[in-house]
């Protein structure tokens, strides 16, 4: 291998880490605005094209959609909310990306605790030299309240009753 091939090697090892790191800090800012309260700046992180589906909770396709949806969260008699993320696992190829990571979180609505624990499937994709998410997809395994504990028959208190 040339000093050329070598050097070349290392700066694309180089940038594939610093993408992987971006992205994950995406992720990281998405989880602050979301336990900080600041759901007016969550839609900056999605592309002008995202698709987010929060489980059974809603569907937000495109910015207005995105920014409204998570506007209303902050509402007071909505709910109070604290997520923690783990495990996230991120691969990039050029200027997509994809990654898995996992839920744990706490839910306020109506005087009631809630414990929830879930997963996230994302699509990022790199907009002028910025990434984005271009697709968040939820999947909840359960929501219940605290006390109940989570291997009961409803695994879903919080879903809407038709």
């Amino acid at each position: 291998m040339t000093e050329s091939d070598r050097l070349a090697t290392l700066e694309r090892r180089l940038r594939l880490l610093e993408d992987k790191e971006e992205i994950r800090r995406l992720r990281d800012d998405y989880h602050g605005c979301i336990n900080d309260g600041r759901f007016d700046e969550i839609v900056d992180l999605f592309t002008d094209d995202a698709h987010v589906e929060l489980g059974y909770l809603a569907t937000y396709v495109g910015r207005n959609a995105i920014d409204a949806g998570f506007r209303g969260m902050g509402a007071p008699e909505r709910f109070y909310i604290n997520q923690f993320i783990h495990s996230h696992r991120v691969n990039v190829d050029g200027d997509d990306g994809t990654g898995v990571s996992y839920l744990e979180a706490r839910y306020g609505r109506f005087g009631t605790s809630y414990l929830v624990s879930g997963r996230y499937d994302d699509l990022y994709r790199r907009v002028n030299g910025v990434w984005r998410f271009s697709s968040m997809i939820a999947e909840f395994y359960y929501t219940v309240p605290d006390g109940v504990g989570w291997t009961g028959d409803e695994l879903h208190y919080l879903k809407p009753k038709n």
